[in-house]
């Protein structure tokens, strides 16, 4: 079978999927590939691949790929959803612990060299709080987890009450999403972008949550109507934004949020991590050992649901 790769793999881990199977081979030719390995082809690549019968993307998220020949065709799509959950946990706990610990101020008086005690008029902590997680997935699922160890309540909402390893204290579903909004101290989103999903959190759902909520977006910045969160922000609805996704990215110059100070920004680099290589090929490796056997492959994606 002849794979395509476009992905930058180190030789260690082309020599283990050229290892993984007798008939393996790597091509450099996208219409000859039976397989391809990698972030996404555009619809022009697409249509020249006749040979095509698998996808395995090298992201978690999907909707860049769901354009109609693709969701009209019977090529099985894959996604790497399970390299993410540690990065992007550790990352949302550093979000908050740099606005609860006041880290941002401080940030900003080394950088000006001021000793600016005196500007950190209040420190917060996590014990006791609670943490409503809006998609509760592997990665809502590990959040959940360390917010357990701060002695958090956590919420998590679920399309599904199904594949849950980590029990949150209660499972929500969409339907119960206004009571997850009025409980929670701490909210964080871990959405994927689809149909259903496209604008979840919006002006209504601002106003059912907390004043003074902690709010958190590392799934897909087209989750949340960006400006229905400026304006919550700017009326005190809530207490912050912590974001590290956006609606369009990179985030304009000219957007509000650059310039709020109850909002902190990081790039789109929650997922980062330096195990991101090594953990895609591994789900790679599972995938093709049991390829062309579809329904004991893992993240197959679907692709009317758009996850």
């Amino acid at each position: 079978m002849k794979i395509y790769i476009r992905y930058p793999l180190k030789k260690e881990y082309i020599e283990k999927i050229l290892s993984s199977g007798t008939n393996v081979e790597i091509t450099e030719n996208i219409e000859e590939a039976e397989i391809f390995f990698g972030w996404g082809l555009s619809k022009e690549e697409f249509k020249k691949a006749k040979n095509l019968k698998w996808i395995q993307l090298t992201s978690a998220g999907v909707d860049h790929m769901l354009y109609d020949d693709i969701i009209s065709s019977e090529i099985i799509l894959t996604s790497a959803s399970g390299v993410h959950p540690k990065p992007i946990a550790e990352h949302v706990f550093g979000l908050i612990f740099s606005w609860t610990r006041r880290i941002n101020v401080a940030i900003k008086g080394k950088i000006e060299k001021r000793w600016n005690k005196d500007e950190i008029e209040w420190c917060d902590e996590l014990t006791g709080k609670t943490m409503g997680i809006i998609g509760y997935g592997n990665i809502g699922q590990e959040i959940g987890r360390i917010a357990k160890c701060f002695d958090m309540k956590v919420i998590g909402l679920k399309k599904k009450k199904e594949n849950v390893k980590i029990q949150p204290d209660e499972l929500l579903t969409f339907q119960d999403l206004d009571r997850l909004l009025k409980d929670s101290d701490i909210i964080v989103t871990v959405l994927p972008h689809t149909k259903e999903t496209e604008n979840f959190i919006s002006e209504e759902e601002f106003n059912k949550m907390k004043h003074n909520v902690i709010f958190v977006n590392v799934g897909r910045g087209r989750t949340v109507d960006e400006k229905a969160l400026i304006k919550a922000l700017k009326e005190g609805k809530i207490q912050c934004a912590l974001l590290d996704v956006f609606y369009d990215e990179p985030l304009p110059d000219d957007s509000p949020l650059w310039d709020m100070e109850n909002v902190i920004i990081t790039p789109h680099i929650a997922g980062m991590t330096p195990h991101y290589d090594e953990r895609v090929v591994e789900i790679f490796l599972k995938n093709l050992k049991e390829y062309p056997n579809f329904e004991r492959m893992i993240n197959v994606v679907d692709k009317e649901a758009g996850y």
